[in-house]
């Protein structure tokens, strides 16, 4: 069996190796596991029974970055993902429109909040500001 490599490149995550059997059978040497996936997964475990173990547990997650695939990942104020900005001569015809039309939608998203929140200001048009902003959350979810 290989050694294990603790911690990998960017110190976010560890490197888990597989029996060489194992190995054989899937093709890949181990297995990537995040720094921080590993304090959360200890948190949960410790909810139901030290709720204040868990919360620091949890406070010490909050050190290591987002991982997928071992790559760190950046988290916008919202909690998603935030793509690598510099891909775009990467990507194919189909991916730039796809990229294009996720983008044009959350402008046009954005663009439909604001409006609301002017609008909500009015008397004559609150009652259907406060429909269209039940009708927008029921879509997000």
């Amino acid at each position: 069996m290989s050694e294990p490599l603790v911690p990998n490149m960017n110190c976010a995550n560890f490197i888990l190796p597989y029996p060489e059997e194992i190995a054989k059978k899937t093709g890949s040497d181990g297995m990537i596991f995040s720094i921080r996936e590993h304090y959360l997964l200890l948190a949960r475990e410790a909810d139901g029974t030290d709720p204040k173990w868990a919360a620091q547990l949890r406070e010490i997650a909050d050190y290591y970055p987002d991982l997928y695939e071992g790559e760190i990942m950046e988290r916008d104020s919202r909690g998603n993902w935030v793509g690598d900005a510099n891909d775009w001569d990467e990507l194919t015809d189909e991916q730039k429109i796809h990229r294009g039309n996720a983008n044009a939608a959350i402008a046009a998203l954005d663009w439909l909040r604001n409006e609301l929140e002017k609008a909500a200001y009015y008397y004559d048009t609150s009652e259907d500001v406060t429909r269209v902003r039940r009708e927008l959350s029921e879509i997000s979810l």
